[in-house]
């Protein structure tokens, strides 16, 4: 679901309250699939990344751009984002050592520079412009949640103990993973999130499903209500 235009502000807003707290002149977000990292760039841009890598740079004014490397020309559904400003760059570090200098900024925050960021990228800015490291201060803005998007958290775990629940109650002894995890599966694409889930059965030797897995040892869940119901599902699981 694309956020209103008021949540969309109110995320620029807070990342930029912390970049002129550290005197920083644009935000670079780096997001690349192969890494694992493709949330930030999507909850600035709403861009979500399927393959390769992308930036969003957020100047503290002015509208933000999605920067892709142009060999990788279909990454994603590219229709989709709010931020309607792309750049295809032959390498996007010198695209971007370019805009620093002729904007004349002299820091840039970089939300990746050490896990996420491409090295091409980093030896084509380095020593052209500072870069911040700026894990810690847009992870710090973006925990602070406003109404909608805690609505929309609420329905991300609605789907997953839906789909979980399913998976629990149609569990039967000697099944293989695939089959074990079907159900739920189901109902996370039933629901709209079946692209976006990490579905994970612990296996055996062979394929098939652990005897048992320990929900509550995994989780430290200790209220009654809880107990009982992972001890449930692993009664069934036996």
């Amino acid at each position: 679901m694309t956020p209103s235009e008021h949540e969309i502000q109110r995320r620029y807003r807070n990342l930029r309250a912390a970049m002129a707290a550290q005197g920083v002149d644009a935000l670079l977000v780096c997001g690349n699939q192969y890494a694992g990292f493709e949330g930030a760039v999507r909850y600035v841009s709403g861009f979500e990344i399927v393959h390769r890598y992308a930036y969003v740079l957020l100047p503290m004014e002015g509208d933000p751009t999605l920067l892709f490397p142009r060999e990788a020309r279909w990454i994603g559904d590219k229709k989709k984002p709010w931020v309607r400003e792309h750049v295809w760059a032959e390498v996007p570090g010198s695209w971007l050592r370019e805009q620093a200098g002729a904007r004349r900024w002299k820091r840039l925050a970089v939300y990746g520079l050490d896990f996420i960021m491409a090295v091409r990228d980093f030896r084509e800015m380095e020593g052209a412009v500072e870069l911040v490291p700026f894990d810690f201060e847009f992870d710090v803005a973006r925990a602070v949640k406003s109404e909608e998007e805690l609505a929309e958290i609420r329905d991300s775990m609605d789907i997953i103990l839906d789909g979980f629940w399913a998976m629990v109650e149609s569990y039967r002894p000697g099944r293989t993973e695939a089959e074990i995890m079907a159900p739920a599966v189901e109902r996370f694409f039933a629901r709209g999130a079946g692209p976006r889930m990490m579905n994970i059965v612990l296996s055996g030797a062979h394929g098939e499903a652990e005897a048992y897995f320990m929900v509550r040892k995994a989780t430290g869940w200790s209220s009654p209500e809880r107990s009982s119901r992972a001890g449930r599902a692993r009664g069934q699981k036996r």
